[in-house]
């Protein structure tokens, strides 16, 4: 840690606190030290600080399971279904494993994609804390695609649907971003539903986090409503639009939720996603 004196300032407390403060200091570290392997160091320990800390603010996670009853195949775990199997069985000394009937509790698959404003306030950071939500979240809960966007004048796709990602990789490479000057949320949204279309699922969510206050391309509140449903966070500060915000979410036929720390996103993440899910569920009861 002394090597970090005259870099940032470190503070005092436990061993989790002084870990923390590097995290959310290590673009003044990346910019000021000489010392590469410092720059390394750091960026290790930012990384998993940001991942633990995410782990943290989710606690416990469980998503809702569906029942769904299959015909018995090698390989296909459950539990034998005894009304059904019997009402396939003509006789009991003559039972064929096709006859078996299984259920299964299953999860809906979902597919999200978050867009995330990487304007002049957004940090590597605070970018690093929203993506590292969703990609904890899609490892821990199962049955999860997700995409990530960062836009600004223009959309940067950082995660595509279709492709696995390293969750460590992606968090050190939003770290070592500079946020950029202008806010083109149309550009957000737009790359935002190139990528839903991509998706294996039907069942699709958008989230974005923005304040709301667009500096380049039309008002975002028309291209929402080609979503099947966007959400939108929305960083409250001197600036922030309430009204697109509001508008977004209004015409996306999803809710907008205010965030004032970006700490807040992975429960919030995780929290409407798990309400998606289970409407999902609601909707599809036990089926075969």
């Amino acid at each position: 840690m002394q090597r970090l004196k005259g870099i940032v300032d470190v503070p005092g407390g436990t061993g989790e606190e002084i870990i923390w403060s590097i995290a959310k200091n290590y673009q003044k570290i990346r910019l000021k030290a000489k010392d590469p392997s410092l720059v390394r160091a750091a960026k290790r320990i930012a990384i998993r600080a940001i991942i633990d800390r995410t782990l943290r603010q989710l606690g416990p996670t469980k998503m809702p399971t569906v029942k769904r009853l299959v015909d018995y195949r090698p390989g296909v775990e459950g539990e034998i279904e005894i009304a059904s199997t019997l009402d396939n069985i003509a006789s009991p000394r003559d039972i064929q494993p096709e006859q078996i009937v299984l259920e299964r509790k299953e999860l809906k698959h979902i597919a999200c994609v978050l867009m995330i404003d990487a304007s002049l306030s957004m940090t590597g950071e605070k970018l690093a804390v929203a993506t590292s939500s969703i990609a904890v979240l899609a490892h821990r809960l199962k049955g999860i695609e997700y995409a990530v966007v960062l836009f600004e004048n223009k959309a940067n796709t950082i995660k595509k649907m279709e492709k696995e990602a390293d969750i460590e990789k992606l968090i050190g490479d939003l770290l070592d971003l500079n946020a950029m000057g202008y806010t083109n949320i149309e550009e957000g949204l737009r790359a935002g539903l190139r990528e839903l279309e991509k998706a294996k699922t039907p069942n699709r969510i958008g989230v974005v986090v923005t304040d709301g206050n667009y500096t380049m391309g039309h008002d975002p509140r028309q291209l929402a409503a080609l979503f099947p449903k966007l959400h939108v966070m929305m960083t409250t500060g001197l600036d922030a639009r309430e009204d697109v915000c509001q508008g977004m979410a209004n015409n996306g036929k999803g809710d907008m939720y205010e965030i004032k720390n970006y700490e807040e996103m992975p429960k919030v993440l995780y929290s409407l996603i798990r309400t998606f899910n289970l409407r999902l569920h609601q909707r599809g009861g036990t089926n075969r």
